[in-house]
């Protein structure tokens, strides 16, 4: 099954990713920031990464521009989940994300775009 991984600083929010994916079988690992979520990204070669855009330590446009610069990652889709409307789609999609999902999180339209991406 493919492997995610969710970087999300909300618990709330990251534990409904968490659930939603894993339920439908997906290989899920979570960071709690921009900086572990990269580590994890480096050491976990993930097919799928889904991030928050605003988060402490660094932020999820740090972590895709550090994804997209890293020839091992830079393929790896990512989904950005955000609260912030069409200006947090915006920023994440100028930093080279494939998808955006809105908060809160519908998880048939995650699943959609997930199912989407990694087919």
């Amino acid at each position: 099954m493919p492997k995610i991984l969710i970087v999300e600083d909300d618990d709330v929010a990251r534990e409904l990713l968490c659930q939603t994916l894993a339920r439908q079988g997906y290989d899920v690992t979570t960071a709690e920031d921009g900086v572990k979520g990269y580590e994890l990204a480096l050491s976990l070669r993930p097919d799928l990464i889904i991030t928050d855009i605003y988060m402490p330590a660094a932020d999820g446009a740090h972590l895709l521009r550090h994804i997209r610069d890293t020839e091992a990652l830079a393929q790896t889709p990512v989904i950005v989940v955000t609260g912030y409307g069409t200006g947090g789609a915006t920023l994440a999609l100028s930093q080279g994300a494939n998808a955006f999902e809105p908060k809160p999180i519908q998880p048939d339209n995650l699943l959609a775009t997930v199912r989407r991406l990694l087919a």
